[in-house]
Formats: C-alpha cells, structure tokens, sequence
C-alpha cells in the first residue's frame, strides 16, 4: 500500500480542519465532512462503498496541490482555516465567509431561482419545488446567522475571552448550540433536495445562460455551505463546550 500523510483512522472533520484542501476533495467523492464528520476516513469510505487506497491518494494529491485553484471552493474561504488562533477569531472568520456571503448571494439568489422557474417551469416542472425549497432554506439561513450572531456567538466569545459565564448563560449557550445543530441537519437535508432536484447540478441541452448560472451558485451555495456547518459543528461549537467543562 501506498504511504500517505493521510490516516486513515482519522475523523473526517480532523482532516478538514488541518487542510481545507481536504474539504474540495471530499466534497468530489460525496463524503459528508460537516455534520457526518466525526466518522474516520476509513469508516467513511467502507460506508460509501469507495476504494480506502484510491481516496487516500486524491487526498495526497489534494495536499500537495493544496494552492491550486479549484471550482468548486468556496471564494475567498479557501485555505484559510489557520487565519485564526482563538474562537473569537473563527466566529468572526465565518461572519466574513459565510454570513457575509449569504446576505450577499440568498436574495439574488431566490430572485434568479424564480426567473428560471417561471421561464422554463413548463418544460421542468420539477423548478416549482426547487423554488419552493430554495426559498424556504433561504428564510431559515437568513434567521439563523442572525441567531448565531446575537446569541450562541457573543456567549463563545465571552469563554474565549476567559470571563466566566452565568449559569442561566451557560445553560443558554449550550440550548442554543443544540437548537444551530439541529438547524445543521434541516439545512443539509434542504441541499441534498436540491441537489435531487437539479439531478446533481446537470445543466439541460436547451439552458439558457439564467439556467446555468442558477446551477452554478446553487452549487456553490452547498459547498460555502458544508464549510460553514463544518466550521461551526466540528470547530467552534465542540471546542466552546470543552471549554464549559
């Protein structure tokens, strides 16, 4: 077998977090890294039935091609998880990435899905539920970042920052933590529907150039997406409970 710098045995989510590179990869082979990563890389490709020694070295590739431009990574996100030494720095890394970026892109977002819907509905009518699903994810991301932002994030910053907690806070800051994975687990839920929806973003003979920019940020949506559920449930989150301990 080939040795790589990759173990095996070692959780999805570890991997990620030590090399966003990983993430592209992952995301390539359909390997669930945010709200299933806490499986090892072993368990993972028993599961989907993938080849162990074939992964371990696109990962190896990925590693060492780790600055190469990539179309499916989240712009200006990528490679960029050592952009932080403390958890206040991480929260405010994925206001910038992903909050940011989701104020930005939902509305245009919802505005474009509509367009495609109402103009080429008729010949895919599977559009109608792609717009109704798109723009129900949209209402709930747009709550959840603002509950992040003005709930669970300014508690973490607090243990960060080594002042200590209220019990009524405390007990507030891990309700709240449970209550932003739960809405992990709607929200991936959402995506994958999409992803059903679009027959995995396939762009039809006849699209116009609306349609395939629909597909396009949709995709992109998902992936700036698993990085930022990945950065909250397996980075953030995990590390300001240990630190409640």
């Amino acid at each position: 077998m080939q040795t790589t710098a990759v173990d095996p045995d070692a959780e999805l989510a570890v991997l990620v977090e030590t090399n966003l590179a990983y993430a592209r990869a992952f995301e390539s082979l359909g390997l669930d890294y945010c709200c299933g990563g806490d499986r090892s890389l072993a368990a993972a490709c028993d599961e989907a039935d993938l080849e162990l020694e074939s992964v371990l070295e696109r990962l190896e590739r990925a590693r060492t091609n780790d600055g190469a431009p990539d179309a499916r990574s989240t712009e200006g996100a990528a490679n960029r998880d050592t952009d932080w030494d403390s958890l206040t720095q991480l929260a405010n890394l994925i206001v910038r990435d992903h909050h940011e970026y989701l104020r930005d892109e939902l509305p245009e977002l919802r505005a474009l899905v509509e367009k495609v819907a109402r103009v080429h509905g008729e010949g895919h009518p599977e559009l109608r539920d792609l717009e109704a699903t798109v723009d129900d994810l949209a209402a709930e991301m747009a709550e959840h970042i603002v509950d992040e932002e003005v709930g669970a994030f300014p508690l973490i910053k607090k243990v960060d920052d080594d002042r200590p907690l209220t019990d009524a806070e405390e007990s507030r800051l891990r309700e709240e933590i449970d209550a932003l994975e739960d809405d992990h687990d709607e929200t991936a839920a959402a995506l994958e529907r999409i992803v059903d929806l679009t027959d995995g973003y396939a762009v039809p003979e006849e699209a116009c150039g609306s349609y395939r920019s629909m597909l396009e940020r949709l995709e992109r949506l998902e992936h700036n997406t698993h990085l930022h559920v990945h950065r909250e449930n397996n980075v953030l989150f995990t590390r300001a409970e240990t630190l409640l301990e």
